[in-house]
């Protein structure tokens, strides 16, 4: 039946893409950490709440939303492994609790639905010493 008014149009056709042709979906590959940083440092207790930030970008600089990352943090007092994706803002924040001294945040794996992540492209090491009333970086941040 034909409604009135209204015009057939051509059926859709997909055309493939030559080999020579970027294929370019929502983000640009290779994904790199652009931010590897101490928010804040709160007292708690007879301890501190530690904040951390990581940071993800695509090739061109642009921020990455949903992407899951995992670290290893360790405090004076335990080794952990913390898994969470980033925000609207590419941004992942790591939260730890545990007494004055050395933290550490290591990147060891970004899943990034199928894009690829080089971790030799940006930061992937943090070292912090941590007292009651901020942080400092370590020796080296890699």
């Amino acid at each position: 039946m034909r409604w009135p008014g209204r015009r057939r149009r051509a059926p859709l056709r997909l055309e493939p893409l030559a080999d020579g042709v970027p294929r370019r979906g929502l983000f640009a590959e290779p994904l790199r950490i652009e931010l590897l940083d101490h928010e804040r440092t709160e007292s708690e207790g007879d301890g501190i709440v530690l904040t951390l930030v990581v940071g993800l970008r695509d090739a061109e600089g642009r921020r990455v939303p949903d992407i899951a990352i995992e670290a290893v943090v360790t405090t004076p007092e335990r080794r952990a492994t913390a898994v969470g994706t980033t925000d609207l803002m590419g941004r992942l924040r790591v939260r730890t609790r545990g007494p004055a001294g050395r933290y550490r945040l290591e990147v060891t794996d970004v899943a990034a639905g199928g894009l690829a992540w080089d971790p030799s492209a940006g930061p992937r090491e943090l070292e912090l010493d941590v007292t009651g009333t901020g942080a400092t970086p370590a020796d080296h941040t890699r």
